[in-house]
């Protein structure tokens, strides 16, 4: 699947590139060098998939890490082209195993117009390396280390019609492949996301934005195994539920449908008042999940208070429906506060709340799913000082609580306290559904420059996660340590 996707988008990045080769154009050719070395130990705290105890049990990772980087850029005065691609031969010290990651990256634009804005952006990547991933769902966790590939692929276009009023449209299609699949094993999903939006600029002092967007998940049909799994648990809870059931009813595929808008008042140079509206909506192929809407209303300010000293703010109701349970009131919010302390020292925290809906994690296997209506608290904080020049050091912290609605979880749950799911209350059960995970982290980084073309680079980061789901709390500390040489060679 790897070639035709590369390939659907190669040709129009082709396209784009090779029209009006007329133009004058700067191109450059980048080669580089990059060497890491990896510590990762987690230590897992509670029961297994399997009921084995993990407590104190580890899968201490240490990887050296060695590869090429190449670069080339292409741009004229209408369009331009680029491509970076950094393989790395990799080599675990624990497991004396050795593999080969692969990062590949191409983005490409055109003014066809001067209207007129077509991008395109292809992201390869092959690795076990759970940060690459981690920014979907902030509770993915990447246990064993285990190996994945993503291939995210999308077209925007921009259309300006006015000064500060454009359309725009776009289509991704993302990838999960896991090395480890079949029974039991990691879930693969395709996800295809179309948009469109509409900024438009009233006045000097008014303008609006609205958007709406559609997701498609599609998700590995499951196997024979789960599927009697399945319909030995249904069973269970009441005899001959499953006897018009099909396998089509336990896919795991969902659509996502999601529209709003923002009305921003522009009072001052430093003041800017909004009005947001977002709804969202799952629906899910299955029959053992609930489909939810979910309503946000916000009133928010933009506000920078001195050259040094900015902050955004904004609060109001939110509104959740989910098929079945009765309708829930709540709020949704955010603080955001940057600092320049000094000309070389920056500050940023932030605090937010609400509900959100989280429907595809690399997480998600037979026996467990990071999916469903969320609540949740974040806080983090962000110290950013340059020592020197050529050396920038950071330290950072966040903090995660969230409750998750997990209709099987309520299913399990209630099978262990009641025996039979068809006397308890419908809110009773959405109480067992719902379980808690908190997530903190925190850590630090140094980034040095030296002898114009050399970079060296150390992290730590410390993250703990206490979570009422079984084999999902745990302990981290990760050491990653990289020396890079970068230098353009070509420039025609």
């Amino acid at each position: 699947m790897r070639k035709p996707t590369l390939l659907l988008f190669l040709i129009p990045f082709s396209t784009i590139v090779l029209c009006h080769s007329v133009q004058a154009r700067l191109n450059t050719i980048t080669g580089g060098i990059t060497t890491s070395y990896d510590y990762d130990n987690p230590k897992y705290d509670g029961e297994g998939n399997a009921g084995e105890t993990l407590s104190g049990q580890d899968d201490l990772t240490q990887q050296l890490s060695i590869g090429p980087l190449f670069i080339f850029e292409t741009t004229s005065s209408t369009d331009g082209f680029s491509v970076s691609y950094n393989p790395s031969f990799v080599y675990d010290l624990e497991d004396s195993q050795s593999d080969v990651d692969h990062n590949l990256t191409l983005t490409a634009y055109r003014d066809f117009t001067r209207r007129l804005r077509i991008e395109l952006n292809e992201n390869f990547i092959y690795s076990d390396d759970p940060q690459l991933i981690e920014d979907e769902i902030s509770s993915d966790f990447n246990r064993g280390r285990r190996r994945y590939w993503t291939n995210d692929a999308n077209i925007n276009s921009t259309y300006t019609y006015d000064t500060g009023s454009n359309i725009g449209v776009g289509y991704s299609y993302e990838i999960l492949r896991n090395d480890d699949t079949g029974p039991g094993g990691y879930e693969d999903y395709d996800r295809h996301i179309a948009d469109i939006s509409l900024q438009h600029r009233i006045n000097n002092a008014w303008n609006f934005l609205l958007f709406t967007s559609y997701t498609r998940g599609l998700f590995d049909p499951p196997d024979p195994i789960r599927v009697d799994r399945a319909e030995t648990i249904l069973e269970e809870i009441s005899p001959g539920m499953t006897a018009n059931v099909n396998a089509d009813e336990l896919s795991n595929d969902l659509s996502e449908y999601s529209l709003g808008g923002t009305v921003n008042w522009i009072y001052s140079s430093r003041k800017t008042f909004f009005l947001s509206y977002d709804f969202s909506a799952t629906n899910y192929d299955a029959i053992l999940r609930y489909n939810t809407n979910l309503h946000n209303l916000t009133l928010g300010a933009q506000y920078q208070y001195t050259r040094h000293l900015s902050f955004d703010i904004g609060a109001g109701p939110s509104y959740e429906k989910t098929e079945t349970f009765d309708p829930n009131w709540g709020y949704n919010g955010h603080f955001n506060l940057t600092y320049n302390i000094a000309e070389h020292t920056s500050f940023s925290a932030g605090v937010e709340t609400g509900y959100d809906q989280e429907n595809f994690s690399a997480n998600d296997n037979a026996l467990n799913r990071d999916q469903g209506l969320t609540e949740f608290w974040n806080f983090n904080a962000d110290l950013s000082h340059e020592i020197t020049n050529d050396l920038i050091g950071t330290v950072f912290a966040s903090y995660r609580d969230e409750n998750q609605e997990n209709i099987l979880n309520g299913f399990v749950n209630a099978l262990e306290t009641e025996g039979n799911i068809a006397s308890i209350d419908r809110e009773t059960f959405r109480d067992e559904s719902t379980f808690s995970r908190k997530t903190y982290e925190a850590g630090g980084s140094l980034a040095y420059t030296f002898l114009q073309w050399y970079t060296a680079s150390l992290r730590y980061t410390f993250r703990t996660q206490d979570s009422e789901v079984a084999n999902d709390s745990y302990d981290e500390h990760r050491i990653y340590l990289t020396l890079s040489f970068q230098k353009e060679l070509f420039r025609w």
